[in-house]
């Protein structure tokens, strides 16, 4: 939106333009939003001594950690939402010493996260009604208990372990770090009942927030292809609970043909019939067993799994695919250099997802990255259809 280089004079007046068009549109675009926001935050930079900008990520780190603390100590839900209350009446409230309460809401008040309305005397702002209102909350708490907590620890698992990128789901930094080498993520968590509800919460409140729709054209793309009495429209491979399928029968009504939703039986037993959408038993790992559908669709899966695992999960669905089918895959794109920005603005999210998947083996991948994968299953990347403003997308891979 705004250049870095240039008089500061400048790029304010290009910011201040920016902005006056943001409001006379109603400030309602959300790419506008987070391009003024990159824009002043570029703005910033350009004014901080470097050496003094080391001493902002001792700022964010704290304000995460003491964040995480107040929610352990369910201290947002205590303060009222329009009203204020102090440390004192907190701590008696939620059992815990008034001057830990102070020490804990003194940067928050600082970076505007709660208000300070008098002598240790909080509100809420809208940023911390978040952490009551938003879905966002459970995921936090999961990345700050499972995943901060050993990524922070990456200089010691450097040095014992070595210097190297994670390519397993049992020999990473999530199992070093909880002495469980030779266990996956999912054996080691679900050893506590804490940690796996906590995982489950989280996992299912940010599916809920994930766009499924505004990329693929489901209705146009798979609109009046042949033999929908014969072959299946689409093959939810993985999907969970059927929400992705449930949102592209209500966006296209008219989409004629099949609907299979494929998991592991544990979890389709977990909900009732679907109407319009047939379960169906699948492991990924196996050989796909609808043969010749129009499309195989596989959202937020790979992502979790190493390339050797993506390969095989590929190498069950290609046999089973017609001259004419094709996989879906809805995961994030990393953005490489010189690459399309939707939006021209940089959506953080790939980033430090990225770096959660590496605790524990997984990855978030480049276009490179997925056309190479791609090649070597006997595949073409077709198209990358995009989110706007964000690193979301659906994959399209035809045979090659």
């Amino acid at each position: 939106m705004s250049s870095s280089s240039g008089p500061l004079s400048a790029q304010c007046e290009q910011i201040l333009a920016a902005i006056k068009q943001y409001e006379r549109s109603g400030q309602t675009d959300r790419t506008q939003r987070i391009g003024l926001v990159q824009s002043l935050n570029k703005l910033a930079l350009r004014l901080k001594d470097p050496r003094e900008a080391i001493f902002d990520h001792f700022t964010n780190f704290v304000e995460t950690c003491n964040l995480r603390a107040l929610l352990e100590l369910r201290v947002p839900e205590t303060i009222p939402r329009e009203q204020s209350m102090t440390a004192k009446e907190l701590a008696a409230k939620v059992g815990a010493d008034e001057a830990l309460i102070v020490r804990l809401m003194r940067i928050l008040t600082v970076t505007g996260i709660f208000e300070m309305v008098g002598p240790d005397e909080y509100a809420h702002t809208p940023f911390s009604l978040a952490y009551l209102e938003g879905h966002e909350v459970d995921f936090f708490k999961l990345m700050c208990d499972e995943i901060l907590v050993n990524t922070s620890r990456l200089p010691e698992y450097f040095r014992e372990v070595g210097r190297k990128d994670t390519m397993s789901m049992t020999s990473n930094p999530f199992a070093w770090g909880n002495n469980s080498d030779g266990k996956s993520f999912f054996e080691i968590i679900s050893q506590d009942p804490r940690r796996i509800k906590q995982f489950d919460i989280a996992m299912s409140t940010q599916d809920s927030v994930l766009p499924v729709l505004g990329m693929y054209p489901f209705g146009t793309e798979l609109a009046g292809v042949p033999d929908t009495e014969t072959r299946p429209l689409i093959v939810d491979i993985g999907g969970g609970r059927g929400q992705s399928l449930l949102q592209i029968k209500q966006q296209w009504p008219d989409l004629k043909g099949k609907l299979i939703l494929q998991d592991r039986p544990m979890v389709l037993n977990s909900f009732p019939a679907l109407p319009g959408i047939e379960k169906m038993p699948h492991d990924f790992f196996t050989p796909q067993p609808v043969k010749n559908a129009h499309a195989y669709y596989i959202r937020r899966c790979f992502h979790n799994w190493t390339d050797a695992h993506c390969m095989k999960i590929l190498e069950q669905i290609v046999p089973a695919m017609a001259s004419d089918s094709r996989i879906l895959i809805g995961e994030m794109v990393v953005p490489e250099y010189g690459s399309e920005r939707p939006g021209n603005v940089e959506d953080m999210t790939c980033y430090w997802m990225d770096q959660a998947m590496f605790t524990f083996g997984g990855r978030e991948r480049t276009e490179s990255d997925w056309k190479k994968m791609f090649e070597s299953a006997g595949l073409k990347l077709v198209k990358i259809w995009r989110s706007q403003a964000s690193s979301q997308t659906v994959l399209e891979a035809r045979l090659n």
